[in-house]
């Protein structure tokens, strides 16, 4: 590829992480240790580069990790406003029972270990326990790890899950082994995502699985010209690295996992990302508990913003998207 000034592009996000750029630090591809020359610049300024070692798009130049720190210590109530109040906790657990019913990850897991009842599940930036509660409710011994303070207090004691307020390499001895680890989210996160990937890989049972879920970076390309058309670039601008169908192929022969499934689907969540998010309020919650509670009032709400979004031209559907990437590996 060929270098030269990196493209600067345009802000989509209202959401621009601060990082203090005078103290950015220079960084090789997080996996391969590749290193390559940044060819684009984010709307929050960090430089991106694509490893063709391991074929992932990564952040070339790395904010201080205070400045990391104090982004996820925050997360859940300025870059990501969330209600974690006591209060909330009944209403979020019978929600997520509901949803648990129709999640199709949690199915492929569930098909895939031969049930879940009495499997160990490990969700790696689980949040606010989410997923956690959906594997519970379907038979699962569930446990978490997150670097936010406000979500692991709201799942631990909100919701009864026992979540480290801890990285993972950190915590594993602690945890034990599990049957699965699922990572949602999870993997463009971390500064050293390869560390992460490693101490799951250790606590993983024999044939246990790896689960990921993270933007696909394959729809950035391996050039210039195609990478600066993708919104994955310029909307959740926390995300240090973009892993590709190839990266998942190079990690799990680096891992010695074997490949169950590798699909792409979806569409970017773009609704709103224009202005900075609200933390939702309790009114608007109480209003939507109400209403779920009265016989078919979910349901004809739902057919009304789904012909909402047919008159909008919104109405797409995921499966036809490549947005993201979903992958489930198999220690032998």
């Amino acid at each position: 590829m060929k270098s030269g000034k990196p493209c600067v592009l345009e802000r989509l996000d209202a959401r621009i992480p601060q990082w203090d750029l005078s103290a950015l630090t220079k960084r090789d591809c997080p996996f391969c240790r590749g290193e390559h020359e940044p060819l684009l610049v984010r709307p929050d300024s960090l430089p991106l580069a694509f490893c063709s070692g391991c074929g992932c798009w990564y952040v070339a130049q790395l904010p201080s990790v205070s400045d990391i720190k104090r982004l996820y210590e925050g997360y859940y109530c300025s870059h990501r406003p969330v209600d974690l109040s006591v209060t909330r906790a009944a209403r979020v657990l019978e929600q997520v029972r509901r949803a648990s019913e129709t999640d199709w990850q949690l199915k492929i897991l569930s098909r895939l270990l031969g049930g879940l009842g009495g499997k160990r599940i490990l969700d790696v930036g689980c949040g606010w326990g989410r997923f956690l509660v959906m594997a519970r409710s379907a038979g699962a011994d569930v446990v978490g790890c997150d670097l936010s303070p406000g979500a692991c207090e709201f799942a631990n004691h909100g919701l009864g899950i026992t979540v480290y307020q801890s990285d993972l390499h950190s915590c594993s001895s602690a945890i034990g082994d599990v049957d699965a680890v699922v990572m949602r989210d999870f993997v463009e996160h971390p500064i050293e995502p390869l560390i992460d990937l490693q101490a799951a890989r250790a606590i993983l049972k024999p044939g246990g699985l790896l689960l990921w879920h993270t933007p696909n970076g394959e729809e950035a390309g391996t050039n210039v010209e195609t990478a600066k058309q993708w919104v994955g670039f310029r909307v959740d601008l926390e995300h240090l690295q973009y892993v590709s169908p190839r990266t998942v192929n190079w990690l799990s022969r680096r891992l010695d996992l074997s490949i169950e499934r590798l699909d792409a689907f979806g569409f970017p969540g773009l609704h709103g990302i224009e202005a900075l998010p609200k933390a939702r309020s309790r009114s608007v919650d109480w209003a939507r508990d109400v209403a779920g509670r009265i016989p078919y009032v979910r349901t004809m709400a739902k057919v009304l913003q789904s012909v909402t979004a047919e008159i909008r031209g919104e109405c797409r559907d995921p499966r036809l998207g490549s947005y993201h990437l979903f992958a489930i590996l198999r220690q032998a």
